[in-house]
């Protein structure tokens, strides 16, 4: 009996030995399977809101050193660093023509063969062409009136020919009234009718000429009138040139504006004469269709005014009244008229293409002239820059950087040296949030961080201004001063001064949804096999920050500690395990 109660008794026992050892596994297991949290306490003190940033200093405002040519240094005569005054020897050239120079001499070249070329063409005289050269030429206005007169002729020229004609077919009718009925005039009517269609077919293809004409004559005079303006506003552009380039007062920056604007308004003459050219032989290519077309016009409308005359005679023969003696007679008188105009009008064609040819060449030689006399000042400025130049300094001011050594070949506008002009500040600036960015104001004296060597160096915030790079965030400026060059680095921290509060949390903690913004703290139950720990939320506001802490009010006791970083995202209420355990 006492051996069953003993094995009983063992049984009993091992058994609530195996529970305990799985119970035990079984917690530890969930432990580990739980997210793991790191957790600080609630605390309370003070905190000053600051706003940190690093950078590099740099000149506000600074003057970059370029050439107008492609050249070779010879000498750097001053160094990085150093103070300079206006004047002051930078660099020496060496003595060789500039890929600038030898490109003008091609195009100088080129524009001599052009206007030669135009001069030959043209067909005028040696004093129209000494006059066009000394500025001397016709206005654009007179020009306009030449054409507009020319144009006036031809359109009174054909006025009287529809005149004539009318007078003429008037009369034509009257004789067909009184005329002869019997009298044969079946060849002087057939001959009326071919006369009839070659006319027909003569000004169909003058109405298509025309349509070939038209606009092409249109396009070469706006080409020509966009030359002319185009020429205009180069003149006015060198003149402008000149007068800043003559003046003390100019400044570097206004003259480079205005050589910019010449050399603008030079691409604007290139580009609208090389299009007057281009109109100018498309108007030569149909000039001579249009100009056949309409003389075939002419003569077939003659041709018919002749047969019409002729059928009109042999009607008449054999009527011998009074009336019909006086209608040929009046015919004769009509017929001659209409001859004369035609004339006329072939005539008043001719001197409108005349006057259009010679305005045509004259504004042809004055472009070609002027870009010839251009390009041979160009090439005279550039041989005298290539014959062993000196770079001076247009102002005094502190060297900032030097981009090339002897030896160096620069292109035409590369940076050769920046100088930093006297009096001028220098500056840092960095990217900070938005929030940041509310606190601090213009005026505001930065602390600097990282003054290692004690220099007496300052920074008080000059400006904020939009982050172009992140619109989100803005930029924070501080003028430097003191013992300071561009490119030393500083770490800057700008803000609030210290206040106390009772309830500081990580800044880490702080957490953001829909609802707004809130921390999640350990709640701990007690359970037979131990502590459990539970995340709880509770919502807050955040009063201010630095850079590590932020003071917030909420639900809180004082004592609570915070989850600052998770192994996993966690849910409110979810089991946690502590990072300690």
């Amino acid at each position: 009996m006492t051996d069953r109660k003993d094995k009983i008794k063992n049984i009993t026992i091992i058994f609530l030995l195996v529970m305990l050892i799985l119970t035990f596994f079984s917690n530890t297991i969930m432990n580990y399977s739980l997210v793991e949290v790191s957790t600080q306490q609630v605390t309370s003190g003070q905190i000053t809101s600051k706003v940190r940033g690093s950078g590099s200093v740099e000149a506000s405002e600074s003057y970059s050193v370029t050439i107008e040519e492609t050249r070779k240094i010879a000498t750097v005569n001053v160094k990085k660093d150093a103070e300079v005054a206006t004047g002051d020897l930078l660099f020496t050239l060496e003595d060789t023509d500039s890929d600038e120079l030898d490109a003008a001499k091609k195009s100088l070249n080129e524009a001599q063969a052009a206007y030669e070329s135009a001069v030959l063409t043209a067909g005028i005289t040696v004093a129209e062409r000494q006059s066009i050269e000394a500025g001397k030429g016709s206005s654009l206005t007179q020009k306009q009136n030449e054409i507009a007169a020319a144009n006036q002729r031809v359109k009174d020229a054909q006025a009287a020919v529809d005149a004539a004609q009318a007078s003429v077919d008037k009369i034509k009718a009257q004789i067909d009234a009184v005329s002869n009925s019997t009298t044969d005039t079946t060849a002087e009517e057939k001959a009326v009718l071919d006369a009839e269609k070659k006319n027909s077919e003569a000004q169909d293809s003058l109405t298509s000429a025309e349509s070939a004409y038209t606009p092409v004559k249109s396009a070469y005079d706006t080409a020509l009138e966009s030359l002319q303006r185009a020429q205009a506003d180069l003149e006015e552009a060198k003149a402008t040139r000149d007068a800043l380039n003559a003046s003390s007062s100019a400044t570097a920056a206004d003259k480079q504006t205005a050589e910019t604007a010449v050399a603008t308004a030079q691409v604007k003459v290139n580009t609208a004469d090389s299009n007057f050219k281009t109109c100018q032989a498309n108007l030569n290519k149909v000039q001579g269709s249009y100009d056949s077309a309409k003389s075939a016009a002419t003569d077939s409308k003659n041709a018919l005014s002749n047969a019409n005359y002729n059928l009109s005679v042999k009607k008449l023969t054999g009527t011998n009244t009074a009336e019909a003696n006086n209608l040929q007679a009046q015919l004769n008188t009509a017929t001659a008229a209409l001859t004369d105009a035609n004339t006329a009008l072939t005539s008043a064609t001719n001197d409108q293409k005349k006057v259009t040819d010679k305005i045509s060449g004259e504004v042809t030689i004055a472009s070609a002239y002027k870009t010839m006399t251009d390009l041979q000042e160009e090439v005279a400025k550039l041989q005298a820059k290539s014959i062993g130049t000196e770079i001076t300094s247009p102002i005094s001011g502190t060297v900032t950087d030097i981009s090339v050594t002897a030896g160096t070949t620069v292109n035409a506008n590369d940076v050769m040296m920046t100088i930093q002009p006297e009096n001028k500040a220098y500056v840092l600036q960095f990217s900070v949030t938005e929030n940041q960015a509310k606190k601090v104001r213009v005026g505001d004296t930065a602390e600097i961080l990282n003054n290692w060597y004690g220099n007496d160096v300052s920074a008080v915030v000059s400006a904020i201004r939009k982050d172009p790079q992140n619109r989100s965030n803005s930029i924070i400026i501080c003028e430097m001063k003191g013992d300071v060059s561009v490119g030393d680095s500083y770490t800057l921290s700008i803000g609030e001064q210290s206040s106390n509060y009772d309830t500081i949390v990580p800044t880490s903690a702080i957490r953001e949804d829909s609802n707004g913004k809130f921390i999640l703290i350990i709640e701990s139950k007690s359970t037979p096999l131990g502590n459990r720990y539970y995340a709880r939320r509770v919502d807050v506001d955040v009063i201010t920050s630095d850079d590590t802490k932020s003071a917030v009010t909420g639900a809180l006791e004082g004592y609570e500690y915070v989850i600052t970083t998770t192994t996993k995202p966690i849910k409110e209420n979810e089991q946690v395990r502590l990072a300690s355990e």
